[in-house]
C-alpha cells in the first residue's frame, strides 16, 4: 500500500468523524430551539423559532444522507459499517422527534406543563453529552465510552418524568387536550430513547476498538 492510499484512507477516515460530528451538533441545537420554542410567548417568533427548527431538519437529513453515500462508496470504514449506520439513524431520530415536537406544540396549542420543561432541560443536557462523546470517539473511545451512562441517565429520568407526567393527567379535563398533551410527552419521551440507542452504539464501537 502506497503513502497515497494510506493518506486517502486518513480522509475517508476523517470525512466519517466529521459528518457524525456534525449530526450530533444539530441534535444539541435542535434540543436547543424546542427549549427557546416553550420559553418564548411572542407567536412571531415562536414562529421563526418553528421554522428555523425546520431548516435544522433538513440539514440533519442531508448529513445523514452523506453519510449513507459514504458507507456505499467507501471500502474501509474508521469502525463497522453496521454501527455508523445505527449512530447515524440514532443521532437523526432524535432529531426529527425533537422538531415533530415543536410542530404538535404550535399545532395543538399546547400550554407548557412543568412536565414539558423538565422533559425538554433533559433533552437539552443529555444532547449535550452525547455530542462530546460522538466527538471523542476518534480521539478517546475509552472516554466516549465514560459519558455513555451520562447520556442513560438522562434517558432513565425522561422515562421516570414522562410517566409521572402521564399520571399526573387529571380526568376532569378536556379528553382530547389530554390526548394531544400525551402525544407530546411521548415524542419527548421518543426522542430521549433514540439518544440511549446512540449511547448504546457509541458503547459497541468503544468495545470493538479495545480488542
Amino acid at each position: 500500500m502506497g503513502w497515497k492510499d494510506i493518506f486517502m484512507m486518513s480522509k475517508q477516515t476523517e470525512a466519517f468523524h466529521e459528518l457524525l460530528a456534525e449530526q450530533s451538533r444539530v441534535g444539541v441545537q435542535m434540543a436547543n430551539l424546542l427549549r427557546a420554542y416553550i420559553q418564548e410567548t411572542d407567536p412571531s417568533k415562536r414562529d421563526k423559532i418553528a421554522q428555523d427548527a425546520s431548516d435544522l431538519e433538513h440539514l440533519g437529513d442531508r448529513y445523514r444522507i452523506q453519510i449513507l453515500d459514504q458507507l456505499k462508496q467507501t471500502f474501509v470504514t474508521p469502525f463497522d459499517r453496521e454501527d455508523i449506520n445505527d449512530l447515524s439513524r440514532s443521532l437523526d431520530d432524535i432529531v426529527d422527534y425533537a422538531e415533530n415536537t415543536i410542530k404538535e406544540l404550535s399545532l395543538y396549542e399546547i400550554s407548557i406543563s412543568e412536565t414539558i420543561t423538565t422533559m425538554v432541560d433533559i433533552l437539552c443536557e443529555g444532547t449535550v453529552v452525547l455530542d462530546s462523546a460522538v466527538r471523542l470517539l476518534g480521539k478517546s473511545p475509552s472516554e466516549a465510552s465514560d459519558l455513555v451512562a451520562k447520556v442513560k441517565s438522562c434517558e432513565n429520568r425522561m422515562e421516570g418524568t414522562y410517566r409521572r407526567g402521564i399520571a399526573a393527567l387529571s380526568e376532569g379535563e378536556d379528553v382530547l387536550y389530554l390526548i394531544k398533551l400525551r402525544e407530546v410527552y411521548r415524542h419527548l419521551s421518543n426522542s430521549a430513547d433514540h439518544m440511549d440507542e446512540a449511547a448504546n452504539s457509541l458503547m459497541r464501537i468503544a468495545i470493538k476498538g479495545s480488542k
